[in-house]
């Protein structure tokens, strides 16, 4: 065998490991599932595939001691983006021409996950509550502070590094 080959063989090799133990694959992957999982079936891929790739949400999603759990935390957190960004949106049109804004629908994935759909659902109807107040600040509230989605989603999606929607919606006033 000449050396040529040998080192062809080599780097074939080195590069047939890397592949296999990063996953073989350019698809994100958290606790085991992908875009491609039924949990996230009728939910936005986009939105999926980006929160597949926040090391923020990965982390919670790992964190969870079953895989249906895993699935439910990750379906929660798809929904929490597209609803964090959603009512960010419509915090700004609210502040900035006086109309008070309709709450879009909840996203329905096909196949609900317990626990954190049901909260979903609560924490609807308490968002419900809130444009209902006609008070732009109680929606504020939703999105800035410790606890709220604002304070972790990046404002753009993909953009880790960049500002969150709390960031963006201190920016508004």
């Amino acid at each position: 065998m000449s050396v040529r080959h040998t080192l062809v063989v080599a780097c074939a090799l080195a590069c047939a490991t890397t592949v296999t133990a990063c996953g073989g694959s350019s698809e994100q992957e958290a606790a085991g599932l992908t875009a491609d999982d039924a949990a996230f079936d009728g939910l936005d891929r986009a939105v999926v595939e980006e929160v597949l790739a926040n090391p923020d949400a990965v982390g919670k999603i790992e964190d969870e001691a079953s895989s249906s759990a895993a699935a439910s935390m990750a379906q929660g957190i798809t929904i929490n983006f597209i609803v964090c960004r959603r009512v960010a949106v419509d915090y700004r049109t609210w502040v900035t021409t006086g109309g008070v804004p309709t709450l879009a629908s909840l996203p329905e994935p096909t196949r609900p996950q317990q626990p954190f759909y049901g909260d979903w659902q609560r924490m609807h109807d308490d968002l419900a509550a809130l444009y209902a107040s006609g008070d732009p600040a109680q929606v504020r509230g939703f999105l800035t502070g410790e606890s709220s989605c604002g304070h972790w989603i990046p404002a753009e999606p993909g953009d880790v590094s960049g500002p969150t929607v709390e960031d963006v919606v201190g920016e508004i006033g």
